[in-house]
């Protein structure tokens, strides 16, 4: 750990995710909807692009080498020369300029394809669906959505949708109470959106988007390996050796610790500390 390329491996990790950590603790949140997420992480995206310079790999690898105070060599009172500079390794400071630049490039890399523009402009259509938003039913907003599925898009249908729908959801309310929702709106007001078959065409994909999503990147994502709550139940034979592991982890951490002294005083205190065989 005193090593000078593990300090600048451990600073430019905690450099990199302490830009990436805000929007994580955002992400976790119940209030935080999934477009204003991923614009949080596109700007925590452009953050860590501005490490990427010499001037910023100048100063954390300055951080991270020795500072080892240098006293002159008496053996050199006679002579010209005052101290001996020892060889550095040219290579050391190359691998970490490479490894530096490339994980930096790895990570924007990585976010931009999961968090680009045009899952954001999917976002922004899945919110433009949304009874309760400003941009309701606007054409403009929803056609990333229905690109797709290659499915046209009426401009007139929308506007006469939202006009429609506005007007009947300021009047009245859900029949099953609360606010309105696109389930809601396909639910009581399917009949007269028969006649607009775009429109059905965007609510039906909202709706199924976020499902067919979850189960695709449960299928075919190498996230499918981890075993987290939502992807396996506990009868699974993985995480029931889990539990016991972690309780054989709890003990050996005891016996360790607290429990150590009390089981070496028992031993000491036996007359006959010999150990029976059967």
């Amino acid at each position: 750990m005193s090593e000078p390329s593990f300090r600048f491996i451990a600073e430019m990790v905690h450099s990199i995710l302490s830009y990436l950590d805000p929007p994580n603790t955002m992400l976790q949140s119940e209030d935080m909807d999934l477009l204003t997420g991923m614009q949080l992480v596109n700007s925590a995206c452009v953050c860590v692009e501005n490490l990427r310079s010499e001037i910023k790999f100048v100063a954390l690898l300055e951080r991270c080498m020795e500072k080892r105070r240098r006293t002159i060599n008496p053996a050199f009172d006679s002579y010209i020369v005052e101290e001996r500079i020892a060889q550095e390794d040219p290579n050391d400071e190359m691998e970490l300029r490479r490894l530096y630049f490339s994980c930096i490039d790895s990570v924007c890399g990585e976010i931009k394809e999961r968090f680009g523009e045009r899952n954001c402009a999917v976002m922004g259509a899945l919110k433009a669906l949304d009874p309760e938003d400003a941009d309701f039913l606007d054409a403009s907003k929803i056609t990333p959505l229905l690109k797709l599925t290659n499915t046209s898009v009426v401009d007139t249908e929308y506007a006469v949708a939202n006009q429609f729908l506005r007007a009947r959801m300021d009047d009245t309310s859900p029949p099953d109470g609360g606010r309105w929702t696109m389930a809601k709106v396909l639910k009581y007001l399917h009949q007269p959106l028969e006649t607009m078959p775009s429109v059905i065409t965007a609510l039906k994909h909202a709706l199924t988007f976020g499902a067919s999503t979850a189960l695709c990147e449960n299928s075919f994502s190498t996230l499918k390996n981890v075993f987290s709550d939502h992807r396996q139940s506990m009868l699974h034979k993985r995480k029931a050796n889990l539990i016991m592991l972690a309780f054989e982890k709890d003990l050996t951490k005891k016996f360790r610790s607290e429990w150590r002294d009390t089981v070496l005083r028992r031993f000491h205190s036996v007359a006959h500390r010999r150990l029976p065989l059967y």
